[in-house]
């Protein structure tokens, strides 16, 4: 092997360290640093960590906006709150879920709402929670 085709070698080599660098430290950058995943779910072990004794001040605490209607062009717009599927009343009926009781809690927008729900679903989103039974 000639000095030049060593080079060439040692060229092609370093070029693919320095790909697997990047592509390796953009994985490991691209969360955002929170083991919460989606904007829209709140784990169990996530309200855990709350340590708060209620899912309403959890949800107060870990995402205020799911708590505000979204649907500013609609008069009285409210957040509905959903439990195991049935429909329980506004945001007030979450201080009535202890945390240890939750799987994990959903918010869904008003658009989202209206396909799972129909025109029951909130006008200002729903807050889905699914219990651990």
């Amino acid at each position: 092997m000639t000095n030049r085709s060593r080079r060439r070698e040692w060229a092609r080599w370093s070029a693919l360290l320095a790909l697997l660098l990047v592509v390796g430290t953009a994985c490991a950058s691209s969360g955002s640093g929170e083991r919460r995943g989606s904007r829209n779910v709140l784990t169990h072990e996530v309200l855990v960590e709350t340590e708060e004794p209620n899912l309403l001040l959890a949800v107060q605490r870990l995402r205020p906006e799911w708590l505000r209607a979204r649907a500013q062009s609609i008069e009285g717009a409210q957040v509905t709150v959903f439990v195991d599927g049935a429909q329980r009343g506004g945001v007030d009926q979450l201080r009535d879920i202890q945390i240890l009781n939750v799987r994990d809690v959903t918010f869904l927008s008003a658009s989202e709402a209206g396909f799972r729900y129909g025109t029951v679903g909130g006008t200002g989103g729903v807050i889905e929670v699914r219990t651990r039974r």
